[in-house]
Formats: structure tokens, sequence, C-alpha cells
């Protein structure tokens, strides 16, 4: 559903997306729409990740980019969720997309409902791919759905 809103220009993994596969598509676009089972690891957040088809892809693997998107999209549990280091900085798998490049990173900080999820995402893209700004695209979304979710938008979303 969210690709279609970007039609006739989307790229479309419909099968389990391996790592390396995910990180071409990362490398090669504006807008990246990873939908996945996220878990975030409060001892270490770069340990932060996303499951795909050939296992984790980790908030350093994201880091080791060589491009990255200006917008991502986590349709994924916990990912927007971050916890202090050492130097007291916040890390998760949001701020390795922003440390790597990212303008800004949609995700939840707390498990997600995969039908809510899967609706308001897609109504987020509908409003991205008609010029609106992430936080207004999530905002306007949000109130035209009447969901509350913890999505959020990390990094400079306007």
């Amino acid at each position: 559903a969210a690709a279609a809103a970007w039609a006739p220009h989307a790229v479309v993994l419909d099968h389990p997306a391996s790592t390396e596969a995910v990180a071409a598509v990362a490398r090669s676009v504006d807008v990246l729409h990873v939908a996945a089972h996220g878990r975030h690891s409060a001892d270490n957040p770069l340990f932060s990740g996303l499951e795909l088809g050939d296992g984790p892809w980790f908030g350093y693997d994201v880091d080791r980019l060589d491009a990255v998107p200006a917008v991502v999209v986590l349709s994924a549990c916990e990912l927007g969720r971050s916890a202090q280091g050492w130097g007291r900085e916040a890390l998760g798998m949001a701020q390795a997309w922003l440390h790597a490049g990212a303008r800004c990173v949609v995700a939840a900080g707390s498990a997600v409902n995969d039908a809510v999820a899967g609706d308001l995402l897609a109504e987020v893209h509908r409003r991205l791919a008609r010029g609106r700004a992430p936080s207004d695209a999530l905002r306007e979304a949000t109130a035209a759905l009447g969901v509350r979710t913890s999505f959020a938008v990390h990094g400079a979303g306007w």
C-alpha cells in the first residue's frame, strides 16, 4: 500500500528481503520504507535492528552504507527508542540512520499493531508523495485515521 503512493517509481521487495537487498535499495532511493520485526537493545543500542530474511541488520550496519535515503520509514517495533551510551549520547536504530546521513526517520518507540501500522504508514506515504514534510505527513495521517501510535519523526522532519 505504501509503494502504491509512489508508483510507477516504487521499488518493492515483496519477498523476505536480505540485508544486501535492503542495503542496495537504501543506497538508491530518497525514501526508504522497511517493514520488518524490530528490536531495540537497551544494553547495546547499536545492536538494535531489523529482522530480515537472512538475519538481523543492526544500527552499525546502517553506518557502513556509503549513501542513505533522506527519509527512512521503519515499520517495526521499538526502533524509535534510544538509550544513552558512554558519552551520554542517544543511540539506537533511528539515531544510526541519522548519523549515517538521513534527514529524518519515522519510527515507533514501542510495539506496534501491524494492521494499524500498515494503514497509518500507507497514509503517510500518500502524503509524502504529494510533497508533505514527514512531520506533517505523520501528524495529518494520524489525525485522518483517528489512531494513536508511538510513531514519531526523528531528526529534521520539516
